[in-house]
């Protein structure tokens, strides 16, 4: 009997310690999952929270080439008579291999996307987009379309005059009917390196 007392006692102490801690108000476990509510709570927690990119984008440079992987001619502007740009990359990736997207718009619209991918961190790769005049714009995009850098660019409608040293261009008349002008289909080449 004086073990019922006492059993009795230390049940009733420990329900008035649960009820002070607030514990009482949550709702009861199920059967055999003692003690995993506040685990599942967190857990739930963390899933909320918006992942860390495993992609990084350290530098972004759009040129009109890439030699011994490294960018020439970095510009925001190109004259029309620019055949291709490339869009050169270098990024930090928490885990190899990955991929990453070059996706280009040109006047606002969507022309082209490269997959390139990431084998090694740090890593350099890049892009070559064949161009015609007008507004352009790249996005670096990760396996799941998240955007990661961007950067936009201009092709003018013009080539650049060659103008001599020393002398001033001449001015010509403006002729009577323009020809249409022609531009070459959007393609997309795809190279890179560590």
């Amino acid at each position: 009997m004086k073990k019922y007392i006492l059993m009795s006692a230390l049940l009733a102490a420990s329900g008035a310690l649960y009820a002070q801690t607030g514990a009482a108000a949550q709702p009861a476990a199920k059967p055999g999952t003692q003690g995993t509510a506040p685990a599942a709570a967190k857990a739930e927690q963390q899933a909320q929270k918006p992942a860390a990119p495993a992609v990084k984008v350290d530098k972004l440079v759009i040129a009109s080439s890439v030699e011994n992987r490294t960018p020439q001619g970095e510009a925001a502007t190109f004259p029309a008579d620019t055949k291709n740009v490339f869009t050169w990359t270098r990024v930090t990736a928490e885990s190899v291999p990955a991929k990453i997207k070059h996706v280009y718009y040109a006047d606002g619209k969507k022309v082209a996307e490269v997959e390139l991918a990431i084998n090694g961190s740090p890593y350099r790769v890049w892009s070559s987009k064949l161009v015609r005049p007008g507004s352009w714009k790249v996005e670096v995009q990760d396996e799941d379309g998240a955007v990661l850098a961007s950067s936009e660019f201009t092709v003018t409608p013009e080539a650049a005059p060659a103008a001599k040293a020393g002398t001033q261009p001449e001015e010509k008349p403006a002729p009577e009917k323009a020809a249409p002008e022609k531009t070459a289909p959007a393609k997309a080449a795809q190279t890179g390196s560590k």
